[in-house]
């Protein structure tokens, strides 16, 4: 069974994906070496199978319980899916929605072996708050509606849950804007990340 959580403030910055003490401190929370990635709000999904270099990529995905699965966000859907034998990590941010990372990390994970795929969305800047201008909210909503039924705000868990019809997700409704026990970019131009984890 997979295990997952989500750091908060109190955890500490966890925004550079290089080796630290606050990384060692998760690794020993979790007792599991953790691989993370350079985000780089792409379509790009890295299958791992032991810790390795830092991979350029948005989704993380692996079927080894020697490893756990990191992802570092502050406003951003951090999106940590399961099975009985996969799991993964993904960066889903507005250009995340828009390339379909997510859609890309569940073709990964169905590749190896893949049952019944379960997800859960950790704190994330809600649809109330994620203001945008009209070119943008226009073109994301013409992508996905679902995203965009507040004008000049994008609800990016409604556009994940349109996206990823047929898996169960779960949102813990913790907006980072309006928490602030959680960093936000959009809140105060904070440079600062949480993490979500997961392992099998």
């Amino acid at each position: 069974m997979a295990r997952l959580l989500f750091t908060s403030r109190k955890f500490g910055s966890l925004a550079d994906p290089q080796p630290s003490e606050s990384f060692t401190n998760l690794s020993e929370l979790i007792g599991k070496p953790i691989q993370v990635m350079q985000q780089v709000h792409g379509d790009q999904v890295v299958v791992v199978d032991d810790q390795t270099k830092l991979p350029i990529a948005d989704g993380l995905v692996t079927s080894s319980k020697e490893i756990a699965l990191a992802v570092r966000v502050a406003d951003c859907l951090p999106l940590l899916m399961y099975s009985e034998q996969v799991v993964a990590a993904v960066h889903v941010g507005r250009k995340g929605l828009v390339n379909k990372v997510a859609i890309n990390a569940v073709d990964q994970m169905r590749k190896l072996g893949a049952g019944e795929i379960r997800g859960v969305v950790g704190p994330h800047i809600c649809g109330e708050c994620y203001e945008v201008g009209p070119d943008l909210y226009a073109q994301v909503g013409s992508n996905h509606p679902a995203a965009a039924k507040k004008s000049n705000y994008l609800n990016l868990y409604a556009g994940l849950v349109e996206q990823l019809s047929g898996i169960t997700l779960t949102n813990l409704n913790l907006c980072t804007k309006e928490l602030p026990d959680y960093f936000s970019y959009r809140a105060s131009g904070e440079i600062g990340r949480q993490v979500g984890v997961i392992c099998l």
